[in-house]
């Protein structure tokens, strides 16, 4: 409601809700309901599938509609962006809940490759903002132009892909020592287990 009444007032929500933690709040708590909801998530495939589906739908409907930035202009005066983080957050949130208690995951070389991206990740978010558009530079000058989705989708693989050491050297020599300087506890959930809690 808090967002209607913003896009009310000042007449577009696109940046409040795409640029600003107070947009993404919504996203974090959802992220928090799946967590405590793991056990109802758990194994329900269809239910999976079935939302991951109606959000690609929604997600292409988007992006024939203009997108982020023709939407019909940046910043967009469109009702959809009081909706459009609380529909991102709940497919993000079902999907990895229910991954993450479906499965069984094995510790080969793949998984934990994925999982060093996982620890990289929040460095590759913050700085891939100061590489990608050199790198789309680079593609299009050097390589070949972006002219469909499917050559910037690959486009896009390799430039994630290129962020990862980056991503690495800033976990590293950044976020690592200050990460060492958490405090510990040791708190029981509602399971009974005994887990480890860092501030």
């Amino acid at each position: 409601m808090g967002n209607i009444g913003l896009f009310e007032v000042i007449g577009q929500i696109q940046s409040l809700a795409y640029w600003t933690i107070i947009g993404r709040i919504d996203q974090f708590l959802l992220g928090m309901i799946a967590f405590q909801m793991r056990i109802y998530i758990k194994g329900r495939h269809f239910l999976t599938i079935g939302g991951l589906t109606a959000f690609s739908i929604f997600f292409w409907y988007f992006d024939q509609a203009g997108g982020f930035y023709n939407n019909p202009s940046y910043p967009s005066s469109r009702i959809v962006w009081v909706f459009f983080p609380t529909i991102e957050g709940l497919a993000y949130a079902l999907v990895i809940a229910w991954y993450d208690n479906s499965f069984t995951h094995s510790n080969g070389k793949v998984s934990r490759f994925i999982a060093l991206i996982g620890t990289y990740s929040y460095s590759i978010y913050l700085l891939h903002f100061f590489f990608y558009r050199i790198m789309i530079f680079l593609m299009i000058r050097y390589i070949m132009p972006v002219s469909n989705f499917y050559i910037a989708l690959c486009f896009s693989v390799l430039g994630f892909l290129l962020m990862v050491p980056i991503g690495y050297l800033s976990f590293r020599f950044i976020e690592s020592p200050f990460l060492k300087l958490r405090t510990k506890y040791i708190v029981e959930d509602n399971t009974d287990s005994v887990m480890e809690v860092h501030s």
